[in-house]
């Protein structure tokens, strides 16, 4: 594969070859002149015609080269098609594999460090690393990925890959990834004044998310108060139609909880929440990109029980937050990885450094020649 060059504009930097032949052709041996007065008597002879004549060859040949060089080295050369073709065998941390002799071995790990370093710790996205390796790897180049029996991390995708993928499977599991705690919903409280329409409750269950030390996850403000951002709920406790601003609010995109008196057209709710008896304590209905969710008996004690129960506040979280993660654990035998994908084009071997170090060798060799002893003197 022959060297291209990424910057070819660069080359009419060689023009600077000129400055060293121009030197070469100025240069003079050192001469000094004689009086001698009988001359004077002498017929004048025509002066020899002088020749175009270079003094030391090989330090001149050098200093082209350096320069030749310097010029290429900014011209970027790069070698296309020079990836490393050796079998790649990729083992899942927390599996035990003996790689065979031939091959390289690497953790399924970000970065793909060597398998002869410390086992890192296990990655949950295993499928992404899967697809990141077959991408960095040159066409055509044998994989091997050890896997345990049951994997954690899985996608909604099966891996498809652009190459044929030796998927080993062998006795084990991975450890199951720390559960990541979602943060508490923020609520905004919009109540007419008047009696109290429970309003207390889901203050006192958003008071009961908010962390020690910082500020409360709610706010509290007359139905005519601006509307929040989303993904701010907005508890809205105001009797009758819902306002077309409140509406519109909601198909946005937020998330609205309203009491259970609220008119907000004849659509068909589904219960999202029961209490021990069975019985509905919340219902839900999507509206335009964002979500309704309506209390089914009103926000008193006496209807709704369960609002003096000590787990409410956590319930009520589970309700308003985002819906819950799809399960990532799966056994291997069933998300083995397919072909099909294309195959990613490869980077080009930079060129540079190896020609950084044949420069400065060659300066260091030039300047030896330009500083010996033995070459003859300049001007």
């Amino acid at each position: 594969m022959m060297p291209v060059l990424l910057l070819p504009a660069a080359l009419a930097a060689l023009l600077a070859l000129a400055i060293p032949l121009a030197i070469h052709l100025a240069r003079r041996s050192e001469a000094q002149p004689t009086d001698f007065a009988a001359l004077q008597w002498l017929r004048q002879k025509p002066r020899p015609r002088s020749r175009l004549r270079f003094d030391e060859w090989l330090l001149l040949a050098a200093r082209l080269l350096l320069l030749a060089l310097v010029v290429l080295w900014l011209a970027l050369p790069v070698l296309p098609g020079s990836a490393d073709r050796t079998p790649v065998v990729a083992v899942l941390p927390g599996v035990s594999a003996t790689p065979a002799e031939g091959t390289r071995a690497v953790w399924l790990a970000p970065g793909f460090p060597d398998s002869r370093t410390p086992e890192p710790a296990s990655a949950a996205s295993v499928f992404s690393l899967v697809r990141q390796l077959d991408a960095e790897l040159a066409p055509g180049v044998p994989l091997r990925i050890i896997v345990p029996t049951v994997l954690q991390g899985a996608d909604a995708e099966r891996p498809r890959l652009s190459r044929r993928v030796d998927w080993q499977i062998v006795p084990g599991a991975m450890a199951a990834p720390a559960p990541v705690r979602a943060a508490p919903p923020s609520l905004s409280l919009r109540q007419p004044s008047g009696p109290d329409r429970g309003l207390r409750y889901l203050r006192a269950a958003a008071a009961a998310w908010t962390p020690p030390g910082q500020p409360p996850a709610f706010d509290t403000a007359a139905p005519d108060a601006p509307l929040p951002r989303p993904p701010r709920v907005l508890a809205w406790l105001a009797p009758g139609p819902l306002p077309a601003t409140v509406r519109a609010w909601i198909e946005a995109g937020g998330t609205a909880l309203v009491p259970q008196d609220s008119e907000a057209g004849n659509a068909a709710d589904t219960v999202v929440w029961r209490d021990e008896t069975g019985a509905a304590v919340a219902t839900a209905r999507p509206l335009g990109k964002g979500r309704l969710l309506r209390f089914a008996r009103p926000l008193d004690a006496g209807a709704l029980p369960i609002l003096l129960d000590p787990d409410f506040p956590r319930q009520l979280a589970a309700l308003l937050g985002d819906a819950p993660p799809l399960p990532t654990r799966v056994a291997a035998r069933d998300v083995r990885p397919v072909t099909g994908a294309p195959a990613w084009p490869q980077p080009a071997r930079n060129l540079q450094p190896w020609l950084a170090l044949l420069i400065a060798a060659l300066f260091i060799a030039e300047r030896w020649l330009a500083t010996r002893r033995t070459r003859a003197p300049a001007p």
